[in-house]
């Protein structure tokens, strides 16, 4: 008899877990404006190509980081989900977290919405579109200071570490991006 309930337990619980939304990401990427204009190119999208990113804190004012989804992650977007960048030092140490709403819904354009631990209302990003792998997707940015922050300051110089959480998932959704800040 207990082996049929637990089964019977099993069986209902199953597609509990099978429901979950599928929150993973493409890919975040690394990129910056100041960087791809001084090659002559100011396409955002072409901020995000690559693989290894170089940047010289002389060179640039600040660093973005895109979350990239299939357009078929993205379309469960219609309302604000927050997703969190984490930003580690080359020895390994939480920098900086920046946590943005996004959505898929062009009407949400210039809602605030809470994020917590914040204490001023976000505003909402709307995905944008783009080729990434030879395929669509949709992806948020976020920019990293780079000009007159520590990381000038105290020199932390060398291979950094970006990663993306989508909601309160425990695991980045993607593989980090790596990207060096020399001098």
């Amino acid at each position: 008899m207990k082996t049929i309930t637990l089964i019977t337990a099993f069986a209902v619980a199953l597609p509990l877990f099978a429901a979950k939304p599928d929150k993973s990401c493409l890919a975040v990427a690394v990129g910056s404006k100041q960087a791809l204009s001084s090659h002559g190119n100011s396409d955002d999208e072409r901020e995000f190509e690559g693989g290894v990113a170089t940047f010289s804190a002389t060179k640039v004012l600040d660093i973005q980081f895109a979350i990239i989804f299939s357009k078929q992650v993205a379309k469960q977007f219609a309302n604000a989900h927050n997703v969190e960048f984490r930003v580690y030092t080359p020895e390994g140490n939480l920098y900086q977290s920046i946590t943005i709403p996004v959505t898929v819904d062009p009407k949400r354009s210039g809602e605030k919405h809470r994020v917590p631990g914040y204490p001023d209302l976000v505003p909402v990003q709307v995905l944008q579109n783009i080729n990434h792998g030879g395929g669509q997707g949709s992806f948020a940015t976020v920019t990293l200071p780079v000009a007159g922050t520590p990381i000038v300051s105290t020199s932390l110089y060398g291979t950094w570490r970006a990663e993306a959480l989508v909601e309160d998932e425990i695991a980045p959704c993607a593989q980090p991006a790596t990207f060096v800040i020399t001098q």
